[in-house]
């Protein structure tokens, strides 16, 4: 029987639908897969098969359609939580000098603190009716927009910056072995291009650890994952710059010695 009182009509599935789809958008980064963690087809379906069972009665209806709709925001929200610890397993993995330890440690507190809003929401759904579900699905899908969102892309930008410091403690040495050897061949016999390369080694050098700098800061305020990122980028797009002076130096270095 197709009732139209049908639960709320189709706005609670609209909005469960869009809040669905908005978790895809991180399910990347899980061991959950889209397809394991969405709407399905099947499942809409399930819903569309008890509004047009004409055996069910008014009241029958809306109790297994509730039933369905229950099962598929409960399911959304499960996965959403095994997001959020292979996030806090990502992220614990990482490894930081002591001075990053303190903002790695906030955004696994911030992470767990996601866990309990999901664990909050399971609860409050088992004991929900039609009003009560779809106010539920409605919290979960504003709480990840404005909140969950914004913290998942800062945990992966952190991850990127920690990873990068490697490659800043490499040049940063490639940085001091190109001083000493400059410094020797300029005490014998002084080149300008060979400065002037050296001068832009360093300057690029300098500007890759501000950006870093720069992009730890971003992160430890809790700014926009947009600017933590562009940061992320201009460090790394600096330390280029370094490089190819560096190679610059190299080959000045090969003219100028005995072959």
């Amino acid at each position: 029987m197709n009732h139209q009182k049908g639960i709320t009509g189709n706005s609670f599935f609209v909005l469960f639908a869009t809040s669905a789809l908005l978790f895809w958008g991180f399910f990347h980064a899980s061991s959950a897969s889209a397809a394991e963690c969405g709407i399905t087809a099947g499942d809409i379906a399930q819903i569309t098969a008890v509004q047009n069972d004409p055996t069910l009665s008014s009241s029958q209806e809306i109790t297994q359609e509730l039933t369905v709709r229950k099962k598929l925001v409960g399911e959304t929200i499960v996965c959403a939580e095994q997001e959020t610890q292979t996030f806090q397993a990502n992220l614990a993995s990482a490894t930081v000098e002591s001075d990053a330890q303190p903002l790695q440690e906030q955004l696994l507190s911030d992470l767990n603190s996601a866990s309990g809003f999901y664990t909050l929401e399971l609860t409050k759904l088992n004991s929900a009716g039609i009003a009560g579900t779809e106010a539920v699905a409605g919290e979960v899908l504003s709480w990840r927009k404005g909140t969950f969102f914004p913290l998942g892309e800062n945990v992966n930008n952190f991850i990127l910056w920690a990873q990068n410091q490697d490659l800043f403690s490499t040049a940063q040495a490639r940085m001091t072995e190109t001083q000493r050897a400059v410094s020797f061949l300029e005490s014998a016999s002084p080149n300008s291009d060979l400065q002037t390369a050296l001068d832009n080694a360093q300057s690029s050098f300098n500007d890759a650890e501000n950006e870093n700098a720069a992009a730890k800061s971003a992160l430890a305020q809790g700014l926009s994952p947009d600017q933590s990122l562009s940061l992320i980028k201009e460090s790394l797009g600096s330390l280029s710059d370094a490089y190819q002076s560096f190679s610059k130096i190299s080959t000045l270095i090969s003219n100028i010695l005995p072959q």
